[in-house]
């Protein structure tokens, strides 16, 4: 699967240069000159790696990095800053990961080669983040659940219910607990809403191994719902 590629910079022809050079690179790209119009895209459609200008007239890289990450609930993401000025670069790698910055001019080589990296560390970091339970693996990073060893495509609601009842094994969640919890504020939901879910999660679990009765989420009639580990054998 393609990555895709996030640049934030005020120069138009720079961001359009770079772009056609990702994609001949075989990236997606998404490309904005407003830092501002980038977070409020970039809050609901995260890329896997961002090019910001240090730079900018009403929001500097930083300022961007760090509402983002807020934003996203992250303490740090993969990005490479681009840099005109010697003095900032501490700055940068202060706030970042170490190495992620680029002055201008810049070599492209350089700029993907310094850009996989820190991609390819994140990777890393986000893979170690495991809960495992039995034979079910979490990867809370990357929105992923791993049923004995087979990949469950889950939704994002779906994969916060099924990360919910799993941290907290054999504690009984209520509906309205798991709406708060799942959804938040910004979405309307109600409890129906959760009964489906859990009815479609139950169906994905059972068709990824359908050898397996597949029981971990049991229903506490009048209060909600609790995922039990030790409902199959292991």
């Amino acid at each position: 699967m393609k990555k895709t590629i996030t640049i934030i910079d005020d120069n138009e022809s720079l961001v359009t240069s770079l772009s056609l050079q990702l994609n001949i690179s075989n990236y997606n790209v998404n490309k904005f000159i407003c830092p501002e119009k980038a977070i409020e895209y970039l809050a609901t459609n995260p890329s896997d790696g961002y090019i910001v200008d240090f730079k900018m007239p009403k929001m500097n890289g930083i300022e961007f990095y760090k509402d983002l990450c807020s934003i996203l609930g992250k303490d740090k993401l993969p990005a490479i800053f681009l840099t005109g000025v010697e003095q900032i670069e501490e700055r940068v790698l202060r706030h970042t990961t170490a190495g992620d910055f680029v002055k201008k001019p810049f070599s492209y080589s350089i700029l993907i080669a310094r850009l996989e990296k820190v991609m390819s560390y994140f990777a890393s970091q986000n893979i170690k983040k495991v809960i495992k339970l039995g034979n079910l693996s979490i990867y809370p990073e990357q929105l992923l659940i791993k049923w004995y060893n087979k990949e469950i495509e889950m939704t994002k609601s779906e994969f916060n219910l099924v990360y919910s009842l799993a941290k907290h094994p054999f504690v009984v969640n209520t509906r309205d607990k798991l709406l708060d919890t799942c959804y938040g504020e910004d979405m309307i939901m109600t409890d129906r809403n959760i009964d489906s879910h859990i009815k479609r999660i139950r169906k994905k679990f059972r068709k990824a191994n359908p050898k397996i009765n597949f029981d971990r989420i049991k229903t506490h009639y009048g209060n909600g719902y609790s995922w039990n580990p030790k409902s199959v054998t292991q």
